[in-house]
């Protein structure tokens, strides 16, 4: 099963999607898409009708919030809103996750992206208190979480770089691509920021940041880039040793 978590980067607005980015999204060939830094809207339906043509024809997405970014999940088998919610621990903190399960696919993926609260530490760190607490309580089924952290594991304690090794001491297993970036600032310095994390039911088999694919470039600085993100892609398999 291939997942993939894609920030698009579109700061709160609705943005026009481009049709490279379907087509970037189809390349990439996975059974369930998390979008963070979408936001819904209107003029969206064209973009829901040319993710369904390229095989992803379910799809759920988080609640709507006026000038905040929203999550979308699409995927090619039927998709079900969980019961996880993100509490309003800040006015952004709501509509940027999104807990779905699919029956189909076997598993439950909380999609978010937590909010750059790098200038509010207390926010971040109450951010990743509820991160913790929903896995501490997901962990005995079969869970993905997945999406944008913002968070480096370089990051100090002061900067919550430790609460992504407090997640795999609690029994998950970090799926970090071995090599690469995910994410590209301003003055162009390269953070790791996309993370996904997986229960033991399942084998971790690929992971790895994708800047380009079939001739477009998903992530990075410059006009050619669809996104200053990388999509995040692993693959998982149903283990054999629970």
């Amino acid at each position: 099963m291939r997942l993939v978590h894609w920030n698009i980067n579109h700061r709160t607005r609705e943005k026009r999607i481009p049709p490279a980015l379907v087509d970037a999204l189809a390349a990439l060939e996975a059974d369930l898409v998390v979008l963070t830094e979408y936001v819904h809207g209107p003029t969206r339906a064209s973009f829901i009708d040319a993710l369904s043509a390229a095989g992803l024809g379910h799809h759920v997405s988080s609640v709507l919030a006026p000038g905040e970014n929203h999550v979308l999940i699409a995927a090619r088998a039927p998709l079900e809103r969980g019961d996880i919610v993100a509490p309003p621990i800040a006015a952004s903190v709501p509509s940027n996750a999104l807990h779905v399960r699919s029956a189909t696919l076997g598993v439950d993926v909380l999609g978010m992206r937590l909010p750059d609260y790098s200038r509010k530490p207390a926010l971040r760190r109450a951010c990743w208190d509820w991160i913790l607490e929903t896995a501490n309580a997901a962990r005995n089924r079969p869970f993905v979480i997945l999406g944008d952290l913002n968070t480096d594991p370089a990051y100090p304690r002061a900067r919550c770089g430790d609460r992504l090794g407090m997640l795999v001491e609690r029994g998950w297993q970090h799926a970090l691509p071995a090599e690469g970036d995910s994410y590209w600032g301003p003055g162009g310095a390269a953070r790791r920021l996309d993370h996904a994390f997986v229960t033991p039911h399942f084998a971790v088999t690929a992971a790895r940041y994708v800047t380009t694919v079939d001739g477009h470039q998903l992530g990075g600085r410059g006009p050619l880039a669809l996104s200053d993100h990388a999509a995040l892609l692993i693959d998982i398999d149903a283990s054999q040793t629970l």
